[in-house]
């Protein structure tokens, strides 16, 4: 029961995110802002379910925050390079677009270990 409260939580947490389009103060593209957290949101959750069987909830939520936290360095890397070569260099443009989906895959697995945690220290 407390594994399917994780999930809808985690979901609903996920959904305002794409609502209010954080990615796009953050430095995403408004033309494709939230179609990368709706793509990378999912595959998050079901990375994070499925480590939720193998990892302990704090590790496993520190190991995410990191992954995170490389995935903004690498799509911000993308972004500067692809700005400066004036949407040249594809490369660029591709670490921006696909580093997007994978700060939404890490940081859905991340609220997901998150929520998990804080569900079973209040229980």
């Amino acid at each position: 029961m407390r594994f399917i409260l994780t999930l809808i939580v985690t979901i609903l947490l996920m959904a305002a995110l794409i609502a209010l389009d954080i990615a796009k103060p953050l430095g995403a593209h408004p033309w494709w802002s939230q179609k990368t957290l709706m793509i990378g949101a999912p595959i998050g959750l079901i990375l994070g379910a499925l480590s939720a069987r193998v990892i302990a909830p704090l590790p496993r939520t520190v190991l995410f925050a990191l992954f995170t936290l490389a995935a903004f360095g690498i799509t911000k890397y993308g972004q500067t390079q692809f700005a400066a070569s004036y949407a040249e260099d594809t490369l660029a443009g591709k670490l921006w677009y696909f580093g997007w989906i994978g700060i939404a895959v890490m940081a859905a697995a991340m609220c997901f270990s998150l929520v998990q945690l804080t569900l079973r220290k209040a229980a």
